[in-house]
């Protein structure tokens, strides 16, 4: 998620959301026979109640009578996005009424998104003008036009770059003064009161080590608005999920968002289910392996979601710490240039 927000603190907050989380060491389960994951598309999609592994057909099959799925992805990596076009396409062959929700568009774009699957104009201007992610012809070009081809809807869930960053700077008060005509791009009040997910949040913050040199106050106000500017992402993709269900009767929401985002039924999971406690919701979430010819996961990892998926970790980007660090700086570089128009 290439969040735009001028602190150090939310720059990390925004690779949170996007991090590809390396797999942890303790009480490795395996999980049946699980075949190799021979290539960077390979997955294996596991039942985290009995442990078994499934195919995209029969977790199609088990998710029929589901209201929304969200399928948690590591942002860029092909196993991610093969089995998300594969889930849309067996869970079309089950019921067509189908929505995509996708983090990966905000709000303000939904009318250049509407006008692209209409045939009224052409990739080019979905890319440049409906904000597309850098890496949209590569990982979200076939999951976009299989829901064009067969006129599935696809709802921009997310909240705009600018109202994150201005959150994260000022603090979600300024959520208040947001312009009239923005007023719908965003969700307009946040809970920030959900213990377990802002745990989850302030560790990751913590333990990036950002906020050096901070007196103890000064950090927990960054944290809070660094967690706030996360929440508005997480409150305005489950806004725009209940929004599709309300407008479209009988309707089955895939959803697809960073991992960071729905792991362990928290970020938006917690707040749809907060708002719609009747909702039939099942969560995906990615695993990435220690051992590519023997794949397996550990017991915190099955309690990740309904269902996890293993895949092969992402290739490493930097053997030297020298430019790793002068990568982080250019970053945080670029970050600290970018402001918020809001007064």
């Amino acid at each position: 998620m290439f969040v735009k927000i001028i602190t150090t603190a939310v720059l990390m907050a925004s690779l949170a959301s996007c991090t590809n989380t390396m797999p942890k060491r303790a009480s490795a389960i395996s999980a049946g026979d699980i075949a190799p994951l021979t290539s960077m598309y390979s997955f294996q999609v596991i039942n985290t109640l009995n442990k078994n592994p499934e195919s995209v057909t029969q977790l199609a099959e088990n998710l029929k009578d589901t209201d929304v799925v969200f399928i948690g992805e590591f942002h860029s990596h092909q196993g991610s996005h093969l089995l998300q076009l594969q889930l849309l396409e067996a869970l079309f062959k089950h019921n067509p009424n189908l929505i995509l929700s996708m983090e990966q568009f905000t709000r303000d774009s939904q009318a250049v998104l509407d006008k692209y699957l209409a045939g009224e104009y052409g990739e080019s201007t979905l890319i440049e003008d409906g904000n597309a992610w850098p890496d949209y012809k590569g990982s979200y070009r076939a999951i976009v036009e299989f829901a064009k081809e067969h006129h599935i809807p696809v709802v921009a869930a997310n909240s705009p770059a600018m109202h994150v960053r201005c959150v994260g700077k000022k603090g979600p008060e300024v959520i208040a003064r947001f312009p009239t005509e923005q007023a719908d791009w965003s969700a307009k009040e946040l809970d920030l009161e959900n213990e377990n997910y802002k745990d989850k949040f302030m560790s990751f913050i913590q333990s990036s080590g950002r906020s050096h040199g901070q007196t103890p106050e000064q950090q927990q106000k960054s944290q809070m608005k660094t967690y706030a500017a996360q929440l508005l992402r997480d409150t305005t993709m489950a806004q725009s999920i209940i929004h599709a269900l309300e407008t479209h009767p009988d309707v089955k929401v895939i959803h697809l968002n960073g991992a960071f985002h729905s792991d362990n039924r928290l970020g938006t999971v917690a707040v749809l289910e907060d708002m719609r406690p009747n909702l039939k919701v099942k969560v995906l979430s990615p695993v990435m392996v220690e051992d590519n010819m023997h794949p397996m996961a550990s017991a915190a990892q099955y309690e990740q979601g309904d269902y996890i998926y293993l895949l092969r970790p992402m290739p490493e980007r930097f053997h030297n710490d020298d430019k790793r660090n002068a990568s982080i700086r250019k970053l945080i570089k670029q970050r600290m240039t970018e402001t918020c128009d809001i007064p």
